[in-house]
This record gives structure tokens, sequence and C-alpha cells, in this order.
């Protein structure tokens, strides 16, 4: 019998993100190993319980707020929306649902057909996921290989897996080199949720304007103040010729994972 298929491999083949020879052999592989059939539906058994708990609906109403309070400050020099609460919606870049599969694999498992992905590489267990929804289209997980369109009224929600990781935070960067902390909005990083396995964080944000966004999820041992965290970002931009979609990991201690999003 032909060695297991990765889970890496199986949550791109759920995911709909393997090219058409590969998928073909996975699927074939799936239907006689009883291991990675198993495998396979779990992945679709969690998609379908996240969706069912946590359906992008849900957040319509927070997403209407958003948009009637970015309207009603449009006079204003910014150009981004404020969180709403209870949909802590973000407005420069994104407000969105989004679940995301972990972005590493562990030791061993991973697929070796997969190209390095730079700032994605989490020590141990740790990894981040972006999930976009909201839309016409169904829900899907954003690939750090390569851009990911969004279309108009999708959102996307960030997932992490803390691993010994402690603190965790969020921003993205847009084509013109403006930061927005997402995650928390100011002061420190946040301290991870309690417990083993993956964590959603609450906001769900939908990013405005037209282009290319960089969505950075940065876990640390030790908090660090989004400041510190914006200033790098800004520093990474304009290192990389401010392009947004060439700019390298930020230099700041911990693993980092960054998603390219190109705005409708």
């Amino acid at each position: 019998m032909s060695a297991h298929e990765s889970s890496w491999t199986l949550r791109r083949l759920h995911a709909g993100e393997l090219p058409a020879p590969e998928a073909t052999r996975a699927r074939e592989h799936v239907e006689a190993c009883d291991a990675c059939g198993a495998t396979l539906r779990a992945f679709v058994d969690e998609q379908a319980a996240f969706e069912a708990e946590v359906p992008f609906e849900r957040f319509e109403a927070g997403v209407e707020r958003a948009r009637a309070r970015q309207a009603k400050e449009s006079a204003q020099p910014a150009t981004r929306a404020q969180w709403v609460r209870p949909l802590m919606a973000v407005a420069a870049s994104v407000l969105v649902l989004v679940l995301a599969r972990p972005l590493l694999e562990t030791p061993g498992t991973a697929d070796p057909a997969r190209p390095p992905v730079t700032g994605n590489r989490l020590k141990g267990g740790a990894g981040a996921e972006l999930r976009i929804g909201g839309g016409v289209d169904p829900q899907r997980v954003a690939s750090t290989d390569a851009p990911e369109a969004l279309q108009p009224g999708e959102r996307v929600r960030l997932g992490y897996t803390a691993d010994a990781y402690r603190y965790v935070a969020a921003l993205s960067v847009d084509a013109q080199g403006e930061v927005t902390p997402l995650y928390p909005e100011s002061g420190d990083s946040l301290a991870v949720e309690p417990g083993a396995g993956q964590h959603w964080l609450p906001q769900s944000v939908e990013f405005t304007g037209v282009g290319a966004e960089r969505v950075v999820l940065v876990l640390t041992d030790a908090p660090v103040s989004m400041d510190a965290l914006s200033d790098a970002a800004r520093k990474a931009f304009d290192a990389a010729g401010r392009d947004v979609t060439r700019m390298a990991p930020l230099d700041v201690a911990g693993s980092q994972t960054q998603w390219i999003l190109q705005k409708p």
C-alpha cells in the first residue's frame, strides 16, 4: 500500500486547491485508504460544524453598521472604517469571517510538492489560518502561496494555533502603505486563548477600497505593542520598494503568517 497522503495535501484537496492531476491521484488514494478517508471526512465535518456554529450571515447586521459608520465618517481624513462591536468590523481593508486550515504540518508530514512559504514557518504545532466567506461563493481558505482574490461583500476571519506562543496580534497593509491594526486596535498584543487547538479572533472584517492588501498574523512569546508592529510593517513596506506584494516578514520576534488579498 502506498504511503498516506499528508494532512496538508488532504486539506488542499478538501479546499479544492490541488491541481487537477494531483487532485485525481489524491482522491483515488483516499477511496482506497481508510485512514486518509477518515482524515478527509474529519476536515469536512470540521468545516460543517464551524459554519453551523458561526454562519457568515450572523455578521451581516454588523457589516451594515460598519458601512453606515464609514459613510458617516467619510468627511474625515481616514479612509478606513473603525471597529464596530459586537461585529468588530474593520474597514480599511477587511470585514471577514474566515476559518483557516493549519498552514504548517507537524515535522515529517509536510507535502514535498508544496513550495516553502516565507514567513509561515511556525515552531512546533503553531499555525494560522484565514477563511473567506459571506459572498456568493462558498467559504474557502486563503492560500499563502499566491494572492487571493476577494469578491464584493466577502468577509474574512483569522484563526491561530498558538502551541507554545503566548500572545497574538494581527494587522494589514494596503497598496499605499497604510497600516491598520486589526487585533487589537491599539496597545499590546493580546494573550492567546487558553487550551490547545485552534482559536478564532472575534473580529469579522470586510476590506474596502481596491488593490492588494497584506494581512499579517504574529505569534510571540512576550507582548509587543501594536505601534511597534505597525512601525515594522511600514519599514518592510519601504524596504520592498513600496510594493505591498513584495514585503518580507516583519522584523519582530516570534513567528508570523502573511496573506495577500486582492480587493475587487
